[in-house]
């Protein structure tokens, strides 16, 4: 089994080698097509050439029409034969049929130099196509030029079948191509083997730390919090200050531990959504007075334009801790005496959900990596502001498992708006 986002990446890179593979076949059948109908064709130029010289020599000692009546019915072979200016028919044999006056009608198309060959494309009245190959030759008697012998070969067969060439060529190609796509993701497997074999290594690596950081990191939360408990020990300032900042680190280390062992969960689809009904409209105006309190110390003013009535199918669990991850972002990163916007609403089929700040914004070329683990826009301020570089990336993990999308917008004037857009209940 691969990891979810190394068979994305190899489903890339079968499209990739399909398209490279497909583009490579039509170039071939394509290339064999038109070599194969400019032999056939330069074949059939030459012969009649030849025929013309071969009927011009019969005419000469006996006068034989240079076709049967039989090809003229058919309009298999048809002849026209003039004195050596042009200006005299010695010979007719176009019939009298509409092929024979269509190719009459065309003269000015007709090969001009001896010994040339021409396709003529025609069309009926009927809406019929004719394709003839006209070529001229001189008729001579001795040293002297009789006249000039133009000779119509009707090429419809041939049409057809390079037609049923091209066909079964395609249908080659075809197999080909479902050959090509098969290698193609097999290709592509065996060449991001290396790197998900490196990677669920370090994703086992990340959830065992993890599951073993818990039990030692809970042993020191206890140990601290005793220390701080026990009114009988005399700690010195410095003592109290140590013990203070191993409390604030142990719970930093259990946040990271717990956001680790969440998104190890994630990436191998094993994160639980316990799917029910949602009231979204409650939860987020719960979440919001919640968050209110914090904003208020950071003197930040939260602003809710919720609409009622919304529900979805999700964890109310998750969700929430969507929302908290959203605005305590958002508070991270807002100047004092600014607002933040909560808004939720349902637009068509989906429910959308904004937190809008008005800080100091997020540059284009870093829209995307937010979502990256441990990626800080301000890596100074964010650490000195408890940030562990994981809230947006359980966010997005978060979203992804409930089949919507996240993105970040520009706030006007200023600021940032986290999009997130996700299934709403149609019921």
């Amino acid at each position: 089994m691969w990891n979810k986002p190394f068979e994305k990446l190899r489903r890339r890179m079968t499209c990739l080698y399909a398209a490279i593979f497909g583009a490579l076949i039509l170039v071939i059948v394509a290339a064999a097509y038109t070599f194969i109908w400019w032999e056939i064709l330069a074949h059939e130029k030459e012969n009649l050439v030849a025929q013309i010289y071969h009927e011009g020599e019969e005419w000469v000692e006996s006068e034989e029409p240079p076709c049967s009546e039989a090809a003229i019915r058919s309009g298999k072979m048809l002849a026209y034969f003039v004195d050596a200016d042009g200006t005299k028919v010695i010979l007719n044999q176009l019939g009298q049929g509409e092929v024979g006056q269509k190719i009459m009608q065309h003269e000015a198309d007709w090969p001009k130099k001896l010994d040339t060959s021409r396709l003529l494309r025609m069309h009926g009245e009927n809406g019929e196509r004719y394709r003839y190959l006209a070529a001229v030759a001189p008729v001579i008697d001795g040293d002297k030029q009789l006249g000039r012998l133009y000779m119509f070969k009707n090429m419809e067969f041939y049409y057809h079948a390079a037609y049923k060439t091209l066909f079964l060529l395609l249908c080659m190609a075809l197999v080909l191509y479902f050959a090509a796509c098969y290698f193609g993701y097999w290709l592509a497997g065996r060449n991001i083997r290396p790197l998900s074999n490196m990677y669920a290594k370090q994703q086992q690596f990340t959830a065992d730390a993890s599951h073993e950081m818990r039990t030692p990191l809970a042993v020191m939360k206890l140990a601290v919090r005793g220390l701080q408990e026990d009114e009988d020990s005399r700690l010195s300032d410095f003592a109290k200050e140590s013990v203070a900042m191993l409390q604030s680190e142990s719970e930093r280390l259990s946040r990271l531990t717990e956001n680790l062992m969440t998104l190890a969960r994630s990436d191998e689809d094993f994160l639980p959504v316990y799917t029910a009904q949602v009231d979204m409209t409650a939860m987020c105006k719960k979440v919001a007075s919640q968050m209110a309190l914090l904003a208020a110390e950071k003197k930040l003013q939260l602003k809710q334009e919720i609409q009622d009535n919304l529900v979805m199918q999700g964890d109310e669990m998750a969700l929430s801790r969507l929302l908290i991850i959203l605005l305590d972002n958002a508070m991270k990163y807002s100047p004092e005496q600014t607002t933040i916007t909560l808004r939720a609403a349902k637009v068509k089929t989906h429910l959308v959900l904004e937190v809008c700040d008005e800080g100091c914004g997020i540059g284009d070329e870093d829209k995307q990596k937010i979502f990256d683990r441990f990626f800080r826009v301000d890596k100074a301020r964010s650490r000195s502001q408890g940030g562990l570089g994981l809230g947006l990336s359980l966010a997005l993990a978060i979203v992804r498992q409930h089949g919507g999308s996240i993105k970040v917008l520009d706030n006007k004037p200023q600021g940032t708006v986290m999009h997130v857009q996700m299934p709403a209940d149609t019921k």
